[in-house]
């Protein structure tokens, strides 16, 4: 997940991000995170209005459960 991580100190704050700095956090586009939204995936996203944001913890704890692991037997 080290792709993820922000680039200064300054973003680390951010509690939450917009629809393209999701996309660019998660390498998938917006229209993807909106589908997995609502296909009920706990990817953060909120609704403000007509703004679309993502939680940026709750995002990148998703972006983690995704990770899978090599079986040892590489099958």
């Amino acid at each position: 997940m080290a792709d993820t991580l922000p680039a200064t100190a300054a973003e680390q704050d951010t509690f939450t991000v917009d629809q393209v700095e999701a996309a660019r956090l998660t390498k998938l586009s917006a229209k993807t995170l909106d589908r997995l939204a609502r296909r009920g995936e706990r990817v953060g996203q909120l609704k403000v209005g007509r703004r679309v944001l993502y939680h940026r913890l709750t995002l990148e704890r998703w972006v983690e459960s995704q990770i899978t692991t090599a079986h040892p037997d590489g099958v």
